[in-house]
């Protein structure tokens, strides 16, 4: 997730601010305690996930305003996207979520705030509790990723290195490996029936011959498709023993400290 323009009105300690990130690859916000640098970080969050360091949702918008607004564009998976939202008091919110259309920008907003919410994440393949842990990194709780349960840093990492899509490529193996175990059977079957009812031996012959090279085939793909299944398994163990590493180098980072 690319930041490309944030837009705040009557955000926290924000009365009216644009911030336009283009051309820049790495900034720093410099300020005085109180200045309001956090408020921009704490903006893209509430934007994108609706949560934010308030206690309550009234408490994002200003103090003496009616309506908070935040107009946040961004970059992911090569796509521009644009997501709006809205606080008022006591009315409740509303979410505009928007992808890049030629000219403009069109609408991807679902019916009501939660399915917009779930649209918004299902495009950026990034939930809340994971943009705190690793992206952003919130003032006093530094070490909130320490303080999970093992089975929530686990989840954590799982989600930041992406190891889903191997579970998802060694299912696909699995699938593909009965898939063709399935017709190998059907195949011998099918051999078989043919040695007892054909009585022509020439045709016979001729028949289980393209049969068995039809055999020897899946045999081979079979194989491979094991082989590759193998592959899959080892890499799923080196990532699950890299998020092992990663969990004791925090824990005795965090104790060294």
């Amino acid at each position: 997730m690319i930041p490309v323009q944030l837009r705040l009105k009557n955000f926290l300690s924000y009365r009216d601010a644009t911030l336009d990130f283009g051309g820049l690859h790495v900034a720093c916000v410099c300020g005085a305690n109180g200045a309001g640098k956090s408020s921009l970080l704490e903006a893209i969050a509430w934007v994108v996930w609706g949560q934010s360091r308030a206690t309550t949702d009234d408490d994002v918008i200003h103090m003496g305003e009616l309506e908070a607004h935040v107009d946040f564009t961004f970059r992911c998976h090569q796509q521009l996207y644009r997501i709006i939202r809205t606080r008022c008091r006591k009315r409740g919110a509303t979410l505009e979520f928007q992808v890049k259309a030629g000219e403009g920008f069109r609408t991807l907003t679902g019916r009501g705030m939660r399915a917009t919410q779930a649209l918004i994440q299902h495009h950026i393949r990034l939930d809340y509790d994971t943009f705190i842990n690793s992206a952003y990194l919130r003032q006093g709780r530094a070490d909130e990723f320490m303080l999970k349960r093992p089975s929530e840093r686990k989840q954590i990492l799982s989600d930041l290195l992406k190891l889903d899509q191997y579970d998802e490529l060694a299912e696909r193996a699995r699938e593909r490996s009965r898939y063709i175990k399935a017709e190998l059977d059907t195949l011998t079957k099918s051999l078989h029936t043919v040695q007892h009812q054909l009585e022509d031996e020439p045709l016979v012959h001729a028949h289980v011959t393209q049969l068995e090279d039809e055999l020897t085939h899946l045999r081979h793909q079979q194989s491979s498709d094991q082989e590759q299944l193998k592959t899959l398994r080892e890499k799923q163990q080196q990532r699950q023993a890299w998020i092992q590493e990663q969990s004791l180098k925090q824990q005795r980072y965090q104790h060294g400290r």
